[in-house]
């Protein structure tokens, strides 16, 4: 379980948390990468008329301490601490995660439980169920920026769940989602749209960077190729800014794991591209099924983590590409118009795998 050990001072600090708690109270569970700088512009866009502060809780009660001493919001350290919050925000590793801090969770009737994890639609499915059965709504609501989105409030979320939770939830939604937030439908929609969105953003990232490793074969350096597709058809995110500030640059540094990335992979093709969207991968015939690319996404991302690791960034999925071709996508590396390609170094994990 999440829940922080029993203490013996838990009881009384549990009823004066309780009794300064107000209708309108909201925390924040999960004071990870994201979810700390999510937490920190919730409470930092309180209106003038909100004096109650948001309350937080992590596993690691120092953590919350220190948001608390950063940002003005009020560290708890055990879940009973937030009974009397009307609103309470999620941002953990997965659903398994979200369904244990769930069954832990003491709230008031017509509570609203908002998930901001990279979630899996069919567990969230049941998890609202399961709190539903206990007159508490759920909303999911995960997000789209990356580390730094999360620190300047440039998110996108996409909200799914019962419409009078929504309409609740989504004020405080845009305190951490300046960018943009689209109301997507059911419960699950958000964490379906969610997974299919990181899938198509690495494939997006593969696709270019296999075009980028083909080009250097026969001389064309990366940065003159991706010049020239930007201001093509073929430019996206990842041509214009991903490749060019993680991969050409080497820094591999936008935030977002690769565990986590083929987390969200994995949901795509098993549980929201199936033949029936039911999440039931043995329907009819396999070579029926919808998936096609994204399978195919998944299975790179799998080699990325054995080649590299799961805590390794998501922008060295590219690396299995590199070690299949010999090459290295450097900027910086054309001469006189040719591209003197920098040759593949294995890791020592790769190395320790052949000996």
């Amino acid at each position: 379980m999440l829940a922080v050990a029993t203490r013996c001072i838990v009881t009384k600090r549990s009823f004066t948390t309780s009794s300064i708690l107000k209708d309108k109270d909201v925390a924040f569970i999960g004071l990870g990468a994201m979810g700390y700088q999510m937490a920190a512009n919730l409470s930092r866009l309180r209106s003038h008329e909100d004096e109650s502060p948001i309350f937080v809780f992590d596993r690691r009660t120092s953590v919350a301490e220190q948001h608390a001493s950063e940002f003005g919001t009020r560290a708890v350290s055990t879940l009973d601490e937030l009974k009397g919050c009307s609103i309470v925000f999620m941002s953990l590793p997965t659903s398994r995660e979200v369904g244990l801090v769930c069954k832990d969770l003491v709230l008031d009737q017509g509570a609203i439980v908002a998930d901001c994890t990279s979630g899996d639609p069919m567990m969230t499915r049941q998890i609202a169920s399961s709190l539903a059965e206990r007159n508490i709504a759920m909303v999911d609501c995960p997000v789209s920026g990356g580390p730094a989105g999360a620190k300047s409030g440039q998110l996108t979320s996409m909200i799914g769940g019962p419409l009078d939770a929504v309409s609740k939830v989504e004020p405080f939604l845009k305190r951490m989602a300046h960018k943009k937030v689209v109301q997507v439908g059911s419960i699950g929609a958000g964490h379906a749209i969610k997974a299919v969105n990181n899938t198509m953003n690495t494939a997006h990232l593969v696709i270019a960077s296999e075009g980028l490793l083909a080009l250097a074969k026969i001389g064309i350096a990366p940065e003159v190729a991706i010049e020239a597709i930007n201001g093509s058809s073929g430019r996206s995110l990842q041509t214009e800014v991903r490749i060019p500030k993680e991969v050409l640059s080497r820094e591999f540094n936008y935030g977002f794991p690769l565990k986590l990335m083929l987390k969200d992979a994995t949901i795509a093709v098993d549980s929201v591209c199936t033949k029936d969207g039911s999440g039931n991968t043995n329907v009819g015939d396999k070579d029926e099924q919808m998936p096609k690319f994204f399978p195919l996404v998944k299975d790179l991302l799998q080699k990325a983590v054995d080649l590299e690791s799961g805590e390794a960034d998501y922008s060295r999925v590219v690396r299995p590409l590199e070690a299949e071709t010999g090459l290295e996508l450097h900027a910086g590396s054309g001469i006189n118009g040719k591209y003197c390609a920098p040759s593949y170094i294995p890791s020592e994990k790769q190395l320790d795998a052949t000996d």
